[in-house]
């Protein structure tokens, strides 16, 4: 998703800061070296039938179109690398997601999967692929050669379960920047999801399961009718599907989310005041530690309090050690007293903090899915054809109560409090009056003391700022005004018609209009709504001795609000549903999507006028429009930023519009000649013109070269090049600044200080920053993002070489050896929080681009709370991605029918690096091997079918990954700047512009583990096939139980590569009459 304008959320992301299903013979076939001799082994033949999936008829003259390739072609070949999996064997797979099916292929990143889709407001429940893990905006997705509607208005995300799979005929991945034959945004390649045609017949699927722990059922069920008419010119099919997967909470996994039990987290235990720029003492800076809650915030509330002057000046709020001695309201409304030797990051092991551990591991998803297909050949010339599609989505998550968290500006005045925490009907920070009725009498001295102690340390005579304080800020996670709910519909309406046909025996053509629309609704449920919040927490006695509302109770008759009332924030508070329904509102967030896209070619050979050794030279020409248009609109009062809800705006982009012109020529040099079996270079390039409503990205060109040589049959080798482009998507473009929330690291924070330039200490003295200065907030803050019109295209250059080895001599072996590497220029990409930050202070003074992004700090030269950067994204980023696929299946068919086969799929990662340093654009930020990244993933599939009866066992593995940056730990390679001063140090001078340093660990001793071990799935699964018309399947997917390492969830970016459902048992049935 694009994160302009998606937004994180507030809750356990903001306090935490700083801290699927394995695939079942996923029957993955490589692009085959040639088609098969027709005096070819029988093995040979039942590969070559299986390798036919690949490609679709583009008449009845047997030419064949594959993907990566307008150009029909005779035989199979390709010149880039194509990986299909097969409908069929997809169906035979525990899950019921087919993105979660796909994304255990290796080449795919689980970024938005079932179980990790809640990580951005409005994201709950899609499935959105990324190809090698460069970004889900660098993968398209069609469907049958076409682009689809988007699944986030604004971007252009294919939500794949709203494909069809009672329709579908096969998936191809192709790898490699496709952008000349298909358009913007194939940068890491395409996926093309090739739907069935003439299905003639009745089917039905069916499937259940559960896991070992009772939970994540799972049900689907779908059929599909086709019937040829007009003596097989005319077909029409229509299928409809059923799927359900049920909710597995944070209390469900207790082990990974630390529900009741405290969670595990790395936890900072060393002193890091002493290990200067090397950033290391040898001592583990954190270990993984168990039973963790966070000291700050509870369920009961506990007061803010601060440990600045130590135990002799604030002996209530310092505990033995130096830290804060946590205030705590019980159930019972006492307050009492934990040290519990808070941490640095705000936690402490055991205690009666909370570990927010509410929420959803997996969502509740519901997926309705009508589709119609249909042609019928009036002649070979004119064969009109159709597709209709309605989706429907209901998804539901769970999240984390609101909560108090309420540390604010800094100190002023003789109340000990930045008047502005109190104020702002547009912020989480709430104030507990001391007269309030809810307070024990007896527990008004100690909370006056608190306050008291502080003020003393700032100068105040004993008794004064405590007498003078009107009372307290209060930290409180909200459980007992329930919990956040994401409620989500989404529907999803495509018409696709069109015509193709034969003009001539050598010339075909295809002209079709594509439309489609998306609109979704969020309802975001229990949303504190901030100023009735404050009007209900301030509770006093009327002259009745009644429990009323402040505002109802003062001489003022203006601020009255009959509708208020009281509620009890001291303890467990136990609110009526009535006090609910005033502090709590239902934010919405309404969007809607259109496409229009009208698509055209022709293909033809100069079979007519000459031939080349090889063959006819083969050419396509077409042309492509397509308008974008989208829309978002909040509900006005989260709008205005007066409840829990982010603040979003009204997002009216203008429409997107691109005229384009393409064209593909093959030129067949050789063929059936010594040392050329076939010697084949070809072509393609598109030119695209964007009309993008004040947009600048103008004209934008894409290109590819490819070449075929195979030297004898066995073996065939292919190359391709390609310049690939992604133009900004609206979003991009356009949106308007939202509230978003950013964990920062202030760079003038002591802690910090010496980590940059020499620069940096005077700048943020100069910008009021008190020397010794510390921050004290633990959580996220919230910025301002928003779009920028004068974004230009990303453009990448992609190269892929491969080997396809059919040795003749060993029938029915098959491998497929791919090396890829793809270079991203001017990436689109936001400057984070802690960029702007740390180029503002490193600079030689604070008159900088910088600066200016950053809001005016506090009075006691904190960070803003709310509003504290304005980020908007630029071309300036670039990105890397090197590795080789390798693909080896294996079938053999035994004299009594019996068959086996077994394929192994695997890619290693040579290099995948993302360079977003806009200082210093050549210094490589290394995600190879970091969490969500494996250098490594594989896949194993062995069946073996024996009479009725097949057995099928499936591996999947990915390789350890590390627990914090790569850098962290190992030397890396960077290029020294123009400045000359070595990175990350605050040196002078000591290296030459452009040179390739080897620079060290940045932090080795960290963590005191480096790496999340490897993981291996192990499924099972049997199916019977009890007559021609029935089948029966059941298996086991995750046999060993194996959930996520350290504690992870895998509901994270990375962490989604891990399974977290574990155990899981399944059954279904194929019935075709």
């Amino acid at each position: 998703m694009n994160t302009t304008r998606l937004s994180t959320r507030r809750g356990k992301s903001g306090l935490f800061a700083g801290a699927g299903i394995a695939a079942l013979s996923l029957a993955v076939v490589a692009t085959p070296a040639y088609a098969q001799d027709q005096d070819a082994d029988p093995e040979a033949e039942q590969s070559s039938e299986d390798d036919d999936s690949q490609a679709t008829a583009s008449s009845d003259s047997g030419m064949i179109i594959v993907s990566g390739s307008r150009i029909a072609r005779p035989n199979l070949d390709s010149t880039v690398p194509v990986t299909s999996v097969e409908a069929e064997e997809l169906l035979d797979d525990g899950s019921i997601s087919l993105g979660d099916a796909l994304n255990d292929l290796p080449s795919l990143r689980s970024t938005f999967s079932t179980s990790n889709s809640q990580r951005f407001i409005g994201t709950t429940g899609l499935n959105i692929l990324d190809l090698r893990g460069l970004g889900t905006t660098r993968t398209l997705t069609l469907v049958n050669g076409r682009r689809h509607i988007t699944a986030s208005a604004g971007d252009f995300q294919v939500d794949v379960n709203t494909i069809p799979f009672e329709l579908l005929e096969r998936v191809d991945v192709v790898t490699g920047g496709s952008s000349a034959v298909y358009g913007s945004d194939a940068i890491a390649g395409v996926v093309n999801f090739i739907l069935r045609r003439d299905y003639d017949g009745f089917e039905m699927n069916g499937q259940a399961g559960i896991s070992e722990r009772g939970d994540n059922a799972r049900y689907s069920i779908g059929a599909t009718f086709g019937r040829n008419f007009a003596d097989g010119r005319g077909n029409i099919a229509v299928s409809a599907e059923y799927t359900n997967i049920t909710r597995v909470l944070n209390s469900q996994r207790p082990d990974i989310s630390g529900f009741g039990i405290g969670f595990t987290a790395f936890e900072q235990t060393d002193d890091l005041s002493d290990e200067g720029l090397s950033n290391s003492d040898g001592i583990p800076d954190s270990v993984l530690t168990n039973n963790l809650f966070l000291d700050f915030i509870s369920e009961g509330g506990t007061v803010q309090a601060f440990c600045i002057f130590g135990q002799a000046v604030q002996p209530l709020s310092c505990g033995p050690n130096g830290t804060v001695a946590a205030h705590r309201f019980g159930p019972d409304g006492r307050l009492f007293r934990e040290d519990n030797n808070r941490l640095p990051s705000g936690r402490a092991i055991g205690g009666t903090g909370t570990a927010l551990s509410d929420g959803t591991l997996i969502p509740d998803i519901e997926r309705y899915n009508l589709n119609i297909l249909t042609h019928f050949d009036i002649s070979d010339a004119f064969r009109p054809y159709a597709e209709f599609k309605y989706a429907r989505i209901e998804a539901l998550g769970q999240g984390t109560p609101t909560f108090f968290n309420s540390f604010c500006g800094g100190l002023s005045g003789a109340s000990g409090l930045d008047p502005s925490c109190a104020d702002g009907a547009t912020s989480s920070f709430f104030f507990v009056n001391f007269d309030n009725p809810f307070i024990n009498p007896a527990d008004v001295g100690t909370l006056r003391q608190i306050q008291d102690e502080l003020l003393q340390g700032f100068g105040f005579p004993p008794g004064v700022g405590g007498a003078a304080s009107q009372g307290f800020f209060i930290n409180r996670n909200n459980s007992d005004f329930g919990t956040r709910n994401d409620q989500l519909k989404r529907e999803t309406y495509r018409v696709v018609v069109g015509v193709e046909g034969d003009i001539s025996s050598n010339t075909r053509y295809d002209l079709s209009f594509n439309y489609g629309r998306f609109e979704s609704n969020l309802s975001a449920q229990n949303q504190l709504i901030y100023q009735n919040t404050r009007n209900a927490v301030d509770a006093v006695r009327n002259g009745a001795g009644q429990i009323v509302c402040r505002i109802n109770a003062d001489a003022d008759p203006t601020n009255d609000d009959p509708a208020c009332i009281p509620i009890n924030v001291i303890g467990a508070g136990g609110p009526s549903q009535a006090a609910l329904d005033y502090i709590n509102a239902n934010a919405s967030l309404d969007e809607k999507a259109e496409q229009f896209n009208v698509l055209g070619y022709i293909g033809t050979d100069s079979s007519p006028f000459f031939e080349l050794p090889g063959g006819p030279i083969r050419l396509v020409a077409g042309f492509e429009w397509r308008r974008e248009e989208a829309q978002q609109i909040p509900d006005p009062l989260s709008a205005s930023g007066a409840t829990f809800f982010n603040a979003f705006s009204d997002f009216t982009p203008p429409a997107l519009e691109v005229l384009e012109g393409f064209g593909e020529i093959e030129f067949p040099l050789l063929a059936n000649v010594p040392f050329a079996e076939e010697l084949t270079f070809s072509a393609a390039g598109r030119i695209s013109d964007y009309n993008s409503g004040g947009g600048l990205t103008g004209t934008v060109e894409a290109y590819n070269l490819n070449a075929v040589w195979a030297p004898v049959s066995d073996i065939r080798f292919r190359a391709n090049f390609s310049r690939a482009v992604r133009s900004p998507t609206l979003s991009n473009l356009f949106s308007p600044a939202t509230e978003n929330f950013l964990f920062l690291t202030d760079p003038c924070d002591t802690r910090f200080i010496n980590n940059g330039t020499a620069n940096r200490a005077t700048n943020c003295a100069a910008d009021g920053v008190p020397v010794g200065f510390t921050d004290p907030v633990t959580g996220n803050r919230s910025v301002n993002q928003g779009g920028n019109p004068f974004l230009q295209a990303e453009v990448s250059d992609s190269l892929t070489i491969g080997a396809v080895i059919e040795p003749r001599w060993i029938p029915g072996l098959s491998i497929t050896v791919d090396y890829y590497d793809i270079e991203v220029e001017s990436v689109i990409a936001n400057i984070s929080g802690n960029q702007i930050l740390a180029n503002c202070y490193d600079a030689p003074t604070l008159n900088n681009n910088f600066c200016p992004l950053i809001a005016p700090r506090n009075a006691d030269g904190s960070l803003r709370n709310v509003g504290a950067l304005n980020i908007a994204p630029v071309n300036f980023a670039s990105l890397t991605a090197e590795g080789i696929d390798f693909d080896v299946r294996y079938a053999k068919t035994f004299d009594n029918d019996d068959r086996l086969d077994l394929r192994l799929i695997a890619t290693h990662t040579l290099d995948r690096t993302n360079f977003l340093d806009i200082d210093n654009p050549d210094l490589p930020n290394r995600v190879r091997g970091e969490l969500g990244d494996p250098e490594w993933a594989m896949n194993f599939n062995a069946s073996y079918r024996k009479g009725a009866v097949t057995f099928a066992y499936s591996f999947r593995w990915v390789d350890k990954q590390t627990i914090g940056a790569y850098e962290n730990y190992f030397p890396f390679q960077g290029e020294c700047p123009v400045s000359g001063v070595i990175p990350r140090t605050n040196g002078a001078p000591t290296c030459t512009p452009g040179d390739i340093l080897t620079l060290p660990p940045l932090n080795p001793d960290s963590t005191a583990e480096v790496f999340y071990p490897a993981r291996g799935y192990h499924d099972i699964r049997v199916s019977w096939n009890i007559n021609d018309e029935f089948v029966f399947y059941a298996g086991v997917d995750n046999i060993t139980d194996k959930l996520p390492p350290f504690q992870l969830s895998g509901a994270g970016g990375g962490s989604g590569i891990f399974d977290n459902t574990g155990r899981y048992y399944f059954a279904g049935f194929q019935a075709e009459f």
